[in-house]
């Protein structure tokens, strides 16, 4: 019998209890979330090859063993809130495992970088029509998208340590705890930069989180070593006299941006970060509208606020 494609599923459990690289699903009894992913994408084994070149009397190939075997997965989400403004969307535990903080508030739930090393890991669980591949000690990156009349949403790459693969039906999943998305547009969404309200038309913003696979004599382990985030925003040309990114970008300043979205309590969500540099830019034409094509570079890491 044939296996279908379109029979994916994503369940993500983040380190509550136990050690790095434990099944935080089955050895820790962690209740998964299950993700509302689209374009779930799962490599099953990524590894290297040695090869055993034997001097053994003739030509041709032969064996080679398989090491530093590791997964990756790759899938988007729609970028929301949690429901109330101090409910965590389910999301979230994905971008903590991208080595963010969580804190809860009276009023809002923001999520910052961590610098210290105590990034958790997620294990995954990814459902592929019968086969269930377990991906372990998971750390990732994300890329936030924002287009006028799309939903927002965030694109994830995760590595992880190869838990094995198993013959499993792909069980029922729970996704009451997602909401709702609000498309970009000017109804929801709010753009500015030095304080300054831009006519958006799109908004990228890419972690560059650097993640490595390391194997040691000691243990194998999924590493966030850097982060490089940059990104671009396109929007309409101001006048001169109120916004001038040329300008901008031969002083070579740096100024805070803020993109807020959605605007109903418990489903607004605000990517921020204190000083940019914006690069480069570049006109454009949007039906016949003369537009800006920046790119950017976060200077003062961003954060992220669901209330």
């Amino acid at each position: 019998m044939s296996r279908k494609t379109k029979k994916r599923l994503l369940l993500a459990a983040l380190q509550d209890a136990g050690g790095y690289g434990e099944d935080h699903i089955i050895d820790n009894a962690v209740t998964p979330k299950a993700m509302q992913t689209m374009d779930l994408e799962v490599t099953p084994i990524e590894a290297t090859e040695v090869d055993r070149e034997f001097d053994n009397g003739r030509p041709g190939n032969n064996k080679f063993l398989v090491v530093g075997k590791h997964c990756k997965v790759t899938f988007s989400v729609e970028l929301t809130g949690g429901s109330d403004p101090i409910t965590p969307a389910n999301y979230t535990t994905l971008l903590q495992a991208c080595g963010f903080s969580e804190t809860v508030g009276t009023t809002e739930v923001t999520y910052a970088r961590i610098d210290n090393n105590t990034e958790k890991d997620v294990t995954l669980h990814a459902y592929v029509d019968g086969v269930n591949h377990k991906v372990l000690g998971a750390r990732g990156t994300y890329k936030y998208i924002a287009k006028i009349g799309e939903v927002p949403k965030i694109e994830f790459e995760f590595t992880g340590l190869f838990g094995g693969l198993a013959g499993e039906s792909i069980p029922v999943a729970d996704f009451s705890g997602w909401q709702i998305p609000a498309t970009v547009g000017a109804k929801h969404t709010t753009m500015t930069l030095d304080s300054t309200e831009l006519s958006m038309h799109e908004f990228e913003l890419d972690g560059k989180t650097e993640v490595i696979y390391s194997e040691n004599t000691k243990s194998e382990q999924v590493y966030i070593t850097d982060w490089k985030p940059d990104g671009k925003i396109v929007f309409e040309a101001p006048a001169h006299a109120d916004f001038d990114p040329t300008s901008v970008y031969v002083a070579g300043a740096t100024m805070p941006i803020n993109l807020v979205h959605g605007t109903v309590d418990g489903n607004i969500v605000t990517i921020a970060s204190t000083a940019i540099q914006l690069g480069k830019p570049s006109y454009g034409d949007k039906d016949g509208v003369l537009t800006f094509d920046c790119p950017f570079r976060i200077i003062e890491d961003e954060t992220l606020v669901t209330s």
